[in-house]
């Protein structure tokens, strides 16, 4: 009698325990993880969501892509961390997506990784209110080290594949980004694949 008594009082401490934890991290502001999704073409979004707004999404991820990815001095370090053939020039990634090479691209001397696929741009919550810092379309890399892994410009994973995904605005916000004079991008990919099991952290 004793033991089930024990029992009862174990489950119903570990029912009280959850609500508490909940109202905890609320209480601590803690940024609401919200749905999106990761593609590698049109066909696959469209599968989805409306075929229109995946082409609008590709086509602001295209865009995006000569601004944000990061951007290498030489090739070779650009192939050490995204992968032999997996590097491009701002001019050869424009004539690739059909659009107008951007003004730097003349002057030419840098590499980028090749755009792999890219983030929808929170396509599940347009239906709903405005958020404050929504999800925008932008491109995704996959480095040499984790081929598996759909990444941000700014090294954030966001998805292991085709489909949909949970991840925190402030994390997937584009940046300009700067000149990356060695490796890095790899190295940091490996480590961070290792040492973290969910994404928008």
């Amino acid at each position: 009698m004793k033991q089930k008594v024990l029992k009862r009082s174990k489950k119903a401490a570990l029912v009280l325990m959850v609500p508490t934890a909940t109202f905890l991290m609320a209480g601590c502001g803690q940024e609401e993880a919200v749905q999106t999704a990761a593609f590698e073409t049109v066909d696959q979004c469209a599968a989805y969501y409306n075929p229109e707004q995946c082409k609008a999404d590709l086509g602001q991820a295209l865009t995006m892509h000569t601004q944000v990815a990061p951007k290498y001095t030489d090739k070779a370090a650009c192939e050490t961390d995204f992968g032999v053939g997996q590097c491009e020039t701002p001019a050869q990634a424009a004539t690739a997506a059909g659009t107008e090479p951007p003004a730097q691209a003349s002057s030419g001397g840098f590499f980028m990784p090749m755009m792999m696929g890219f983030l929808a741009g929170q396509m599940l919550n347009r239906s709903g209110g405005q958020l404050k810092q929504p999800v925008q379309a932008q491109p995704l890399y996959k480095s040499r080290d984790d081929r598996s892994t759909f990444r941000t410009a700014t090294n954030t994973p966001v998805a292991r594949g085709v489909g949909s995904t949970y991840i925190k605005p402030s994390s997937v916000q584009p940046k300009p980004a700067g000149m990356v004079n060695r490796g890095g991008f790899g190295a940091q990919a490996a480590k961070r694949s290792s040492s973290s099991s969910s994404f928008g952290g």
